[in-house]
């Protein structure tokens, strides 16, 4: 059974789960989102992904419309305007933006100004580009057992520092690794996907907003 998501604070606008979002508790144009990337990055395109809450349009009238900017600092606190929207007059639910040229940055900030719906609520806060250390090194001791059900198979390996996720690929032929899966923090996996009767080849890679790692050798069962 799925989790409700009962709770809209600002944490949710960033988690990567698309049932979860953030609700602001009015809308008007003095509210604004600061992300910290940490680190100075290359940014190259933001996303907002906006929702509906409790909202009383129904249908797609044409008075529908997102008005905002993104702004970009190194500091926090000297800013340049990335992207403008402030005069928009069109329903962007997804907003994706690329960018003109990229920029280099360590904060990123939505800047709202009119939304139609009565609050302002987003599900998602993307940025897209690239840090500007190193790539995280390949994953060691790549393992994989599998169960009893052989439809199941666990994999794990060691941790990598600095990884911010890892991708699994698994195929039938060592050239075929044509199935992944993307996990966060974790360095285990529970696969449950296999036949029965099918020998299987595997491959993992660490990834961070540095770059990908190579990929591990490939590991074989029967």
């Amino acid at each position: 059974m799925l989790e409700q998501i009962t709770d809209f604070n600002i944490k949710r606008i960033n988690d990567e789960e698309i049932r979860s979002y953030w609700v602001s508790e009015s809308n008007h144009d003095s509210i604004y989102v600061t992300l910290d990337l940490k680190n100075k990055m290359i940014i190259k395109a933001v996303q907002i992904n906006f929702q509906d809450f409790n909202s009383k349009i129904f249908g797609r009238p044409d008075t529908l419309k997102h008005q905002f900017t993104i702004k970009t600092s190194i500091d926090g606190k000297n800013w340049t305007t990335a992207a403008d929207y402030s005069n928009n007059q069109k329903d962007m639910p997804h907003a994706y933006i690329e960018l003109n040229q990229p920029v280099e940055a360590r904060y990123v900030k939505y800047d709202h100004i009119y939304c139609t719906n009565e609050y302002l609520s987003i599900s998602e806060f993307r940025v897209f580009g690239k840090g500007q250390k190193k790539a995280p090194k390949t994953p060691k001791n790549f393992n994989i057992v599998r169960q009893d059900d052989r439809r199941n198979a666990d994999l794990t390996w060691d941790p990598v520092k600095g990884a911010m996720g890892y991708v699994i690929y698994w195929g039938i032929e060592p050239d075929k690794l044509n199935l992944s899966v993307l996990m966060y923090d974790e360095n285990n996996y529970e696969l449950r996907a296999l036949n029965t009767d099918q020998e299987y080849y595997y491959q993992v890679e660490a990834f961070s907003e540095n770059g990908i790692s190579e990929r591990t050798d490939i590991k074989h069962t029967k």
